[in-house]
């Protein structure tokens, strides 16, 4: 990877992981079908006159339709399973479970795409994180708490679906520019979720009267973790191989349970630290590479 990418790549981590702990603040005013619909309503709003001024061709071809559509339902399922997930779990937890999705990227591209073949180091990684995640899920059983556990759980599935997200990814944007990919993604898993909304949310809403820290958290989640983050992180994923990008992921969850800790006050418990530091691990023992073993994405950076 180039150091641009690299940079890249710590910048979109660090950004997600405050991501994290000002959704929770905006979950706080609305539910959070409601929530990330309209984060995705404005994203999509505000993205597509960016995509037309830069000249950018939006159009997807006949025989991209079906990865697009598919792209758009995993960011459906994994957005929704965070911002559900995260009205029952902590920033934190969320953070440490949503990115073992590296590890699962990693096995997948072992399978699905080229030059990106499944190793020891990988399969290391794998036990790693598995065992951070277990970590996190013994902690949830331990404290007897339902509802904690369900959250975890959808964590786990928004992990699932954005493994796969990438992977439909890195072949789409051989079709379609990643821009592109980001705007119909948002725009049309904005609709989803504001039916999913409509349908099985009630009560009075908003939860609280709308003040500055819900229009600052909000501001942020919409312009800089979703029209900024996303955009970048699927240049990314065009422009090297999608295990080399994930694995500077081990920043997401340090940077989530920091951010929990500093913003809403979540306790560092010793089993979340010792969670982090277990899927952190094993991101980058499943994704490192040493630079003389990487001829064919040195071509690609």
């Amino acid at each position: 990877m180039s150091t641009r990418s690299v940079f890249g790549v710590v910048g979109v981590c660090v950004i997600w992981g405050l991501g994290f702990a000002l959704m929770k603040v905006g979950l706080r005013y609305l539910p959070p079908f409601l929530y990330v619909g309209l984060r995705f309503a404005v994203s999509a709003a505000c993205l597509f006159p960016l995509i037309r001024a830069a000249g950018v061709d939006w159009r997807v071809p006949r025989e991209a339709r079906g990865s697009m559509a598919a792209i758009a339902v995993m960011l459906f399922l994994q957005q929704g399973a965070i911002f559900w997930g995260l009205t029952y779990t902590t920033a934190g937890r969320m953070g440490v479970i949503v990115n073992t999705q590296p590890i699962i990227t990693a096995v997948l591209a072992h399978w699905f795409v080229e030059h990106d073949r499944l190793s020891l180091g990988k399969v290391a990684g794998l036990l790693l994180a598995a065992s951070g995640v277990f970590v996190v899920f013994r902690e949830s059983f331990s404290v007897a708490n339902g509802m904690t556990r369900f959250g975890d759980l959808l964590a786990l599935g928004a992990a699932v679906s954005w493994g796969a997200q990438n992977i439909i990814t890195k072949h789409t944007v051989k079709q379609i520019r990643p821009a592109a990919i980001t705007g119909w993604s948002v725009a049309i898993s904005s609709a989803l979720l504001l039916l999913v909304s409509l349908v099985v949310e009630r009560g009075p809403i908003p939860h609280r009267p709308l003040d500055v820290s819900f229009l600052g958290a909000t501001a942020y989640i919409i312009f800089v973790a979703t029209v900024f983050g996303f955009v970048l992180w699927t240049y990314l994923i065009e422009r090297n191989n999608p295990s080399r990008v994930t694995s500077f992921c081990f920043l997401t969850p340090i940077a989530s349970v920091f951010f929990g800790w500093l913003v809403l006050g979540e306790p560092i418990t010793h089993d979340i630290v010792l969670a982090t530091a277990l899927v952190g691990l094993g991101i980058f023992a499943a994704n490192y590479q040493p630079p003389a073993a990487q001829p064919s994405e040195a071509r690609m950076s």
